[in-house]
């Protein structure tokens, strides 16, 4: 037995022992966590694209980047509300964002989308 090698073993955590509210922070803190690389590897990859588009934000990225964040915590906030999890940015939305334009954007959506079931 003297030429056996123990692993380390993490700290398992007791389940169990954890209260509800606990874990639901757990879930959150998850959650969040995903949204937080979700969104900046969304939005890198949508800067990247606004500047083969001709977007050169280098010049005056003092005045970009305020649009920039913003642009970042919307993808963020819309990542963590498809998973029920609650972000400020939200609050704007709801209220300066006009609901009846939903119907607008369905209809150009259907537009964009082929959704034809008998295609592969």
């Amino acid at each position: 037995m003297s030429n056996v090698i123990e692993f380390p073993v993490k700290d398992k955590v007791n389940a169990s022992a954890k209260t509800r509210e606990e874990l639901q922070q757990v879930l959150i803190d998850y959650k969040e966590e995903i949204a937080e690389e979700a969104s900046e590897y969304l939005w890198r990859n949508l800067l990247g694209e606004m500047s083969r588009m001709g977007c050169d934000f280098d010049k005056e990225i003092k005045k970009h980047f305020p649009s920039m964040v913003l642009v970042l915590e919307a993808i963020r906030s819309l990542h963590l509300q498809a998973h029920g999890v609650h972000h400020p940015l939200q609050e704007f939305a709801s209220e300066f964002v006009d609901i009846e334009e939903i119907e607008n954007f369905e209809a150009e959506a259907k537009k964009m989308v082929d959704i034809e079931e008998d295609l592969d």
